[in-house]
């Protein structure tokens, strides 16, 4: 079920396995061991339904990868095998054409492809950079409110944290303090109902679409930490308003965003929502959720991806 090349995107090190891609530290610890156990009874459990689906009724489809394939702990692979998808390494024969890369700002030639050869529908190909700066930027065109702040002109507490995709390196500062180099200055997001966890929407998206959304809880001293004490699957209606689907529809939109994920907060004190974080290589369904809901995830999204590869069509 395990693909060597899979594997080769992780070195061993003393006390955690590195992401080549990104250089972020997987620890040693119980909690990652944990969440590792649960991710590949999640798998297994994937596996089963792509097993099922190969008998279901319906068109297949196939998906071609560059410049990376991804493993199965990513998002779009358990969504394309859980629809009656499938990977392929023939180009000519793919639905699709996937620019898949793990690299906050992508500097890869998308496929010089001419004719027939070339897939109708290009996925991501135009989402070359997720770095929190250009996150800020989108953002404040497509909303018409800032997350970004000066810090040498706020006054009062903000988040610093790394430019780069997947640091999780936040901390909280006291403005006004100086920039400093490769760091990203944003409003300190109220986003508790109790003062001690906040939440985090975790929408995926599809063609501008936001199928679900995952409800990450975790303690408030822990707010900028990847790890979650608790997680809810919901419907988007639940949770947005449909001006804000359309804005964060704009908003994947101005991003170049076909497939991946958002990180959403809500502010308690103004009520406005903001998009601090943006995934193209997400990964998932979220390890703390439950395994029905897990699957029931997984299920929705490849309902979604199965459509908008089939259509063919992204959201005007």
């Amino acid at each position: 079920m395990l693909n060597a090349n899979w594997l080769g995107e992780l070195r061993l090190e003393k006390g955690g396995l590195r992401v080549k891609k990104t250089d972020a530290l997987v620890r040693f610890d119980w909690g990652n061991l944990q969440a590792a156990s649960r991710g590949l009874l999640s798998h297994i459990l994937v596996q089963g339904l792509r097993l099922f689906n190969v008998l279901a009724p319906g068109r297949s489809y196939a998906i071609a990868f560059t410049p990376m394939i991804p493993a199965p702990w990513y998002l779009i692979w358990s969504t394309i095998h859980a629809g009656k998808g499938r990977i392929t390494k023939n180009i000519a024969k793919a639905d699709a054409l996937y620019f898949f890369d793990d690299s906050t700002v992508s500097n890869h030639q998308f496929l010089q492809i001419d004719g027939p050869a070339r897939p109708r529908l290009h996925i991501n190909t135009n989402c070359t950079d997720i770095s929190k700066a250009k996150v800020q930027r989108v953002f404040e065109q497509v909303f018409g409110y800032a997350l970004a702040i000066d810090p040498s002109q706020f006054t009062g507490l903000a988040v610093e944290k790394s430019d780069e995709n997947g640091a999780h390196d936040g901390r909280v500062v006291q403005c006004p303090c100086p920039r400093q180099p490769g760091k990203v200055y944003e409003r300190l997001i109220v986003n508790t109902d109790n003062g001690n966890t906040v939440l985090d929407y975790r929408s995926p998206t599809v063609g501008g679409q936001v199928p679900l959304v995952y409800i990450k809880e975790r303690p408030i001293k822990q707010r900028f930490a990847n790890f979650n004490s608790k997680v809810r699957l919901v419907t988007p209606a639940s949770i947005y308003s449909p001006q804000e689907l359309q804005l964060l529809r704009q908003f994947t939109q101005q991003m170049g965003l076909d497939f991946g994920g958002l990180d959403v907060l809500r502010n308690r004190e103004d009520g406005r929502i903001y998009v601090v974080d943006v995934n193209k290589t997400d990964m998932g369904p979220p390890t703390s959720l439950g395994f029905v809901d897990q699957l029931k995830s997984v299920r929705i999204m490849a309902k979604a991806f199965r459509e908008f590869v089939i259509l063919g069509r992204k959201d005007a």
